[in-house]
């Protein structure tokens, strides 16, 4: 009888074990179910949100572009819309104009155009609102090896020999024969055929401006130094106007001339790129102007003759346009770069960054 009672009840404990047991794994596996639903509500959660922000950003790029293309097409329009005068100076209003070009409104952003240039007082990186003159610079595609040897001795600061060598590897990078111009310092095909990654010398005029960090001894640090003085566009004449002292010490004027002719174009303020400024209106105006103002030597009058006749104009026709987008709310910016023939009206360069 003991016995009996003993054994059923362990069998009433044993099945309510059982039932314990049976309840806590059914709580256990509704707990993994909960957490694995939640796991996988996350990571569609992630993946959505990632995919919004991927929309908003491409949403944004695309907006940025418009922008800085409204500003392009207000610079185009800014240059063909005015009346040709026979000549160009940066007191003309694609050079300077604040009011005309910075923080243009349009849609939900706003786009400038500006471009940098050294202030001659303070000699610091400076700001202007405004369209570049590309025949202020100086034409690597025209321009000869003691012009561009010039240039390289007053921006990058280089000895006479090293300066040649640089231009050297210019002119034979972009003339048709194989012959180098300095033996020691210039390139041809055996010098770019010998790099770790082989390529001809193009024997062909520069098609774009970075194709200069194809040739030898440029490297993005010299680079960025020069491609303000530098252009591809033009007939290889500059800009008397709007040429800056770098650029107009590179075409064989001296340091005494030069400063005579920045400070003519100044005019009474000082102050280059303003209202008050002069201008030079035709070449053969230049020398008997200057000597007008300053009262030139003889050999100051011969070298500027010689100089006018063979680099100087005063009108040009291909001009850069440097639009900077960015949104009204929002810290990104897009920048749009062209280069405009205002003769033909054609564009000649056109990238977004």
């Amino acid at each position: 009888m003991m016995m009996a009672r003993e054994r059923e009840s362990f069998l009433k404990l044993w099945i309510s074990r059982l039932a314990d047991n049976k309840r806590a794994s059914i709580l256990i596996i509704a707990l993994w179910s909960l957490f694995l639903l939640s796991f996988f509500a996350l990571v569609l959660n992630y993946g959505a949100r990632q995919k919004i922000i991927l929309i908003q950003r491409l949403n944004e790029r695309a907006q940025l572009r418009l922008i800085a293309a409204a500003g392009i097409q207000r610079g185009i329009a800014e240059l063909t819309g005015a009346q040709p005068k026979g000549f160009d100076s940066l007191k003309d209003s694609w050079s300077n104009n604040a009011s005309g070009f910075k923080d243009i409104a349009v849609g939900i952003g706003r786009y400038s155009l500006c471009y940098n240039y050294i202030n001659r007082k303070t000699g610091a990186l400076d700001i202007r609102y405004g369209i570049t003159d590309e025949e202020s610079k100086i034409n690597i595609n025209s321009a000869g090896q003691d012009v561009l040897g010039r240039l390289f001795q007053v921006v990058l600061g280089l000895d006479e020999t090293q300066a040649q060598e640089f231009a050297a590897c210019i002119v034979d990078w972009r003339d048709s024969d194989i012959q180098v111009s300095i033996p020691s310092g210039s390139a041809e095909d055996p010098y770019y055929q010998s790099l770790g990654f082989p390529y001809d010398c193009k024997d062909a005029p520069f098609e774009v401006l970075d194709e200069l960090l194809l040739v030898k001894g440029f490297d993005k640090d010299i680079f960025e130094k020069i491609k303000g003085y530098i252009t591809i566009y033009g007939d290889g004449r500059v800009n008397i106007n709007t040429a800056t002292a770098p650029v107009l010490l590179a075409l064989g004027l001296n340091n005494e001339i030069v400063d005579k002719i920045l400070l003519f174009r100044c005019g009474k303020d000082g102050i280059e790129a303003t209202e008050d400024d002069n201008v030079f209106m035709k070449p053969m105006d230049i020398v008997p102007v200057l000597n007008s103002a300053y009262g030139l030597s003889d050999s100051e009058i011969s070298l500027l003759n010689d100089i006018v006749g063979k680099y100087i104009t005063t009108v040009s026709n291909n001009f850069m346009i440097r639009s900077l987008a960015r949104l009204a709310r929002g810290r990104n910016t897009k920048e749009a770069l062209c280069v405009l023939n205002r003769g033909s009206k054609k564009i000649l360069y056109w990238r977004q960054f």
